[in-house]
């Protein structure tokens, strides 16, 4: 079974549409399996001033009536998306995508004049499952090639210097580095 997302009609976030009328929100989900899935909830805001306003609200709504409802799984896998036919300034977007708190934030802006539902599937499908990355199958070629070394690691390489803790040890290694250490010194411009 592949994973993709579908919108979800049921009731699971009746909280956002009677806390927030004015607004449309959908919930898309992609199952795992049985009892595991991706969760997003979307909201198209139409201007970067309303997305200021409420954002912080509506995460905290998702926190306090969603997540608890959620397993393990799902509780880790929560996406809140916001569309807009408007460019977001990037301050704003940096701070709600790089919030952390209950859910991952994701800002899809400027490039949607009107998202219809079944295009933010695809939207989701790509952006977070990654459907739109071609795996090419690659050759059984193998190309090996010699690594590059710099001079002091082939030094290294070729000195056979003791790995043990006791002194004498100890002492040919720090020999060994302080000759290349006074070598680099002299090389040096």
């Amino acid at each position: 079974m592949k994973t993709e997302f579908f919108l979800d009609l049921g009731d699971d976030i009746n909280f956002l549409k009677d806390s927030f009328p004015e607004l449309e929100f959908n919930l898309h989900k992609a199952k795992v399996n049985e009892c595991s899935f991706f969760s997003v909830i979307s909201c198209c805001i139409d201007n970067e001033e309303t997305i200021e306003c409420l954002w912080e609200r509506i995460n905290n709504l998702i926190g306090a009536e969603y997540l608890p409802t959620l397993n393990d799984f799902s509780s880790w896998n929560i996406y809140f998306i916001l569309l807009s036919p408007q460019k977001i300034s990037n301050p704003l977007k940096y701070t709600i995508e790089n919030d952390t708190f209950f859910v991952r934030k994701i800002i899809f802006d400027n490039q949607i004049k009107c998202v219809k539902k079944d295009h933010v599937a695809k939207l989701l499908n790509d952006h977070i499952l990654g459907d739109d990355i071609d795996v090419s199958p690659v050759s059984n070629q193998v190309v090996q090639s010699e690594p590059n070394y710099s001079p002091i690691t082939q030094s290294l390489l070729n000195t056979n210097l003791p790995l043990g803790r006791i002194n004498n040890d100890k002492k040919r290694r720090n020999t060994w580095l302080d000759k290349v250490i006074l070598e680099v010194d002299n090389h040096e411009i």
